[in-house]
C-alpha cells in the first residue's frame, strides 16, 4: 500500500474517531468469575485499518501512537462505563504514550469520574514491547498513578525491552506473561521453566501473574498446577462488545481445590509432557528419535490418546546390538517390543499413593517412567527417581516443621497453606480448636496422659478430614483445621460428636460418672472442675480484610473465645449464632 494512502487512512481514523471497543474477560480461575476486562480496539467496519494490528503498525510508522492510544483510552472508558460491570477495566498504553499523557493525568481522572468510574477501577497495562527513554521520569509518573489508586500491570512479559530491573522498580500489581510462553506450554519444558521462574519472582515481589493466550484445556491445567490463578484467552472468552463472562463450554474445569504441599498433593502436579509414538511406528524411526534426543530414556505409546505401552531406549539398544539386529528389527513396529503393562496412574492420585504402588512392584522397568492420565487420556510422564526424590524432600521439610508430639504440620506449613489459599482467593473455613479445662486435667492426670489426649485429638481431626481439609497443630492444645468444603456445619457436628463419644476413655470412671474433677483452682482452693470439652471457633474466609493472614489469626481467636464461653463442647462461627452440643459427658455432669 502506498505510504501516502496509508497515512491518509490513519489520519481519517483518528480525526473521525472511527474506532470501537471490545472487551475480553480476564478470569479469576479460583472463583470462576471475571476479575476484569481488557479493552481492545477495532477500526470501523469496512475501514482500511479495521484490523488492530494494521492500525497500530500504521500509527507506529507515522509516529501517531500517542494520539491513537489516547483515542483508544477515551473510547474504552466511555464503552466500559455503559456496561455497569463490577470488574476492573484493563487499558493498554505504551510507556511513551503514558509519559505524553502524564501532564494530563488529572484530565484522565476527571474523564473516569465523569463516566462513573474511579482510578481504583482501572489497571494500566504497560507493554514491555516498547523502550522507555526516560526511566526516572517514568518511575515518578508510575508512583503518582499508584497514589491516585490506578493499578499497574506489565504486559507482554518476556517479549521486549524492560527487563527485570525496571520490573522490580515499578512493583506492578499484575504481570501478564506473553502468549508466546503459554502457547502449548503443556508440551514445552523450556516454556515451563521460564514461567515457573516468573511465578517465583512474582511471589517475592507480591504481584499477581496473568497468563495470556490460553486456548486449550492442557494449557489451562498446566498453568493452574504452576500456581497461576488468573488467565485470559479464547478458551476463557473471546473479545465481545458486552462485559460478560460465562464458562465457555460444558465440562471445562476452571477451579480446583488447593492441595496441601508434600506427599498429599496429586501426581498431576509433577507431570511433564513427553513426545509420544504410535504402536505402528517402525523401529528405525524410533531409533532416529532417540538419536536426536540423547536424554530421552523412554517413549509412551498411544492409541487414540490413550496409553497402551512404553518403549525404553534400553530395549532398542538390546535389539540393535544383536548380530544383524538392525537388519532384523528396524522394519518391525513398536507394538512388538513395547512394555505392554506400564504403570499408569490417574493425575488425581497423591504422591504417597503412587509411591506405594511403585515400590510394591517388582518390575524394574517401572523404575524409569510412569504414565499419568486424566480420565484415561494421556497427560504426560513422571520420572520415578524424581518422584521419590520429591517425596523424600517433602518428608524432610514436613518433619522439620512438624509438631513433635502429634507430627502434624506446625506454624510454618499452616501459615504457608493459608497464604496460598489467600493468594488464589479460594473460599475456605478456618476451624480453630482448643480443649476446655485442659490445664487442670493435665495437672490432675499428669503430662503423659495429657500428651495422649493431644495425640488422640490430632488423629480424630485427621480421621474426619477429606482431601479438601488441612489439619495442623499450632502448639499445646491449639489445633487448626482449614476446610474447602462447601459447608462447615456437618464437619463441626461430626467432630464434636466423635470427641464426646470417645472422651470417656481418657477419664477415670469415678470422675466421668461424677461429671467433674475434684481439683485445686488457681487460688489453691479445692473446686469442681468441668471435664474436658472441645471449643471450635470458625472463621469464613469472606470475613478476612484485605486478604491479610494477621487479621485471620485475630478473627480465629475471637471465634474460639466465643465458643469457649459456652459451657461444654460447642462451635461458634463468626457472624452466626453459637451452636452448643449436649454430649454424654455434659449430661452426666448435670448441665
Amino acid at each position: 500500500m502506498a505510504p501516502h494512502l496509508l497515512q491518509r487512512s490513519l489520519d481519517e481514523l483518528i480525526s473521525k474517531e472511527a474506532i470501537h471497543t471490545v472487551l475480553q474477560p480476564i478470569v479469576d480461575l479460583s472463583r470462576n468469575r471475571a476479575l476484569g476486562y481488557e479493552a481492545l480496539t477495532r477500526g470501523a467496519s469496512g475501514h482500511l485499518l479495521q484490523r488492530p494490528d494494521l492500525m497500530f503498525q500504521a500509527a507506529h510508522q507515522f509516529d501517531r501512537i500517542p494520539d491513537l492510544e489516547i483515542l483508544c483510552i477515551r473510547s474504552a472508558i466511555r464503552h466500559f462505563s455503559r456496561q455497569q460491570s463490577d470488574g476492573l477495566l484493563f487499558i493498554n498504553i505504551c510507556p511513551q504514550s503514558l509519559l505524553n499523557y502524564g501532564e494530563e493525568i488529572s484530565e484522565l481522572t476527571e474523564r473516569l469520574t465523569h463516566n462513573g468510574l474511579q482510578p481504583t477501577d482501572v489497571v494500566l497495562e504497560i507493554s514491555e514491547r516498547f523502550p522507555i527513554e526516560n526511566t526516572g521520569q517514568f518511575l515518578t509518573l508510575i508512583g503518582h498513578l499508584k497514589e491516585l489508586g490506578y493499578g499497574i500491570a506489565i504486559d507482554d512479559l518476556g517479549s521486549g525491552y524492560s527487563g527485570l530491573k525496571l520490573w522490580s522498580e515499578i512493583r506492578p500489581d499484575y504481570v501478564k506473561i506473553d502468549r508466546h510462553f503459554i502457547d502449548r506450554i503443556d508440551q514445552d519444558t523450556v516454556k515451563q521453566a521460564f514461567v515457573t521462574s516468573v511465578v517465583h519472582l512474582c511471589e517475592q515481589l507480591q504481584c499477581e501473574v496473568i497468563a495470556e493466550g490460553i486456548e486449550t484445556q492442557g494449557e489451562l491445567n498446566l498453568i493452574r498446577s504452576m500456581g497461576i490463578h488468573i488467565g485470559q484467552g479464547y478458551l476463557l472468552g473471546k473479545p465481545q462488545s458486552k462485559a460478560e463472562f460465562q464458562t465457555p463450554e460444558h465440562g471445562l474445569s476452571l477451579t480446583s481445590p488447593v492441595h496441601a504441599n508434600g506427599v498429599e498433593q496429586p501426581i498431576g502436579n509433577l507431570c511433564q509432557p513427553l513426545e509420544t509414538i504410535a504402536a505402528s511406528l517402525p523401529m528405525r524411526e524410533v531409533d532416529e528419535l532417540f538419536r536426536e534426543n540423547p536424554l530421552l530414556m523412554s517413549l509412551p505409546v498411544l492409541e487414540e490418546e490413550r496409553p497402551v505401552g512404553l518403549l525404553h531406549r534400553r530395549k532398542l539398544l538390546e535389539l540393535f546390538a544383536q548380530p544383524y539386529g538392525r537388519a532384523l528389527f528396524e522394519r518391525k513396529t513398536v507394538g512388538h517390543f513395547m512394555q505392554q503393562n506400564p504403570l499408569i496412574v490417574d493425575c488425581a492420585m497423591t504422591l504417597e499413593a503412587v509411591s506405594k504402588v511403585l515400590t510394591d512392584d517388582d518390575d524394574e522397568d517401572l523404575r524409569q517412567h510412569l504414565i499419568v492420565t486424566c480420565e484415561g487420556r494421556y497427560q504426560g510422564v513422571v520420572n520415578s527417581k524424581d518422584l521419590l526424590k520429591h517425596i523424600t524432600d517433602s518428608q524432610i521439610q514436613k518433619a522439620r516443621y512438624a509438631n513433635p508430639l502429634t507430627l502434624l504440620p506446625g506454624n510454618v506449613p499452616i501459615d504457608e497453606h493459608v497464604e496460598q489459599l489467600l493468594r488464589q482467593q479460594s473460599h475456605f473455613y478456618l476451624l480453630y480448636l482448643d480443649l476446655n479445662h485442659f490445664k487442670p486435667y493435665n495437672d490432675q492426670y499428669g503430662y503423659r496422659q495429657g500428651d495422649a489426649v493431644l495425640r488422640w485429638l490430632g488423629r480424630l481431626l485427621q480421621q474426619h478430614s477429606s482431601a479438601l481439609n488441612f489439619v495442623g497443630h499450632i502448639g499445646g492444645d491449639d489445633f487448626v483445621l482449614i476446610s474447602q468444603e462447601a459447608d462447615f456445619y456437618p464437619l463441626c457436628e461430626q467432630l464434636l460428636q466423635a470427641f464426646n463419644q470417645q472422651c470417656s476413655e481418657f477419664h477415670r470412671n469415678d470422675d466421668w460418672s461424677r461429671g467433674y474433677l475434684n481439683a485445686h483452682d488457681r487460688s489453691g482452693q479445692l473446686s469442681r472442675i468441668p471435664l474436658l470439652g472441645l471449643a471450635i471457633g470458625v472463621v469464613p474466609s469472606t470475613l478476612i480484610e484485605n486478604q491479610d493472614p494477621q487479621s485471620l489469626a485475630q478473627l480465629a481467636a475471637q471465634a474460639k473465645q466465643q465458643a469457649k464461653q459456652k459451657t461444654g463442647s460447642a462451635w461458634h462461627c463468626l457472624g452466626q449464632e453459637m451452636q452448643p452440643i449436649l454430649p454424654v459427658a455434659i449430661k452426666a455432669a448435670g448441665h
